[in-house]
């Protein structure tokens, strides 16, 4: 008799607690991209013109009225640096960021993890930056060489080899 008041009493306390809506399955793309060229300022003692090419897969979440909550990508990318003297193109590194969103659509974390840039210098030495960003902390930066935790490259060789 225990056991059967137990039961009633569990499926009760199941009734009176709302259900949430189950989350959508999330939707998964893959695809190319060259964006266009990227100027950037204040690294070196001139500026740098980065051509990129990204191989991503992009996973979107979304919550069980269908609204978007998150977006993971993991992408594999190789870059071409210029400056006034050379022009010098990256191993292809792979890193994940992610996205997540509130009720409203607005950002609420933005980080960016695994390799920034892996580039073998002229002089046989390897430029190395790895770790994670916290792209939200840094506003207004389109592009990061020294992650908030990790590793960074040795930027006055980088800066060197394009001079």
């Amino acid at each position: 008799m225990r056991r059967f008041a137990l039961a009633i009493c569990i499926a009760l306390g199941l009734l009176a607690v709302p259900l949430t809506a189950a989350a959508k399955s999330p939707t998964m793309l893959r695809y190319s991209q060259n964006p266009p060229a990227l100027t950037l300022s204040g690294v070196c003692a001139f500026d740098i013109t980065i051509h990129a090419t990204v191989q991503t897969t992009e996973f979107d979440y979304f919550d069980g009225s269908g609204t978007l909550t998150r977006i993971y990508f993991h992408a594999t990318e190789q870059d071409t640096f210029t400056g006034p003297g050379r022009s010098l193109t990256t191993v292809p590194y792979t890193y994940n960021f992610e996205l997540r969103f509130d009720s409203s659509g607005e950002f609420t974390a933005f980080v960016v993890s695994g390799v920034i840039l892996r580039l073998q210098l002229p002089d046989g030495s390897l430029f190395l930056s790895a770790g994670r960003i916290n792209v939200l902390a840094h506003p207004g930066i389109s592009f990061s060489f020294v992650p908030d935790l990790g590793r960074s490259g040795n930027l006055a060789a980088f800066c060197a080899a394009l001079a």
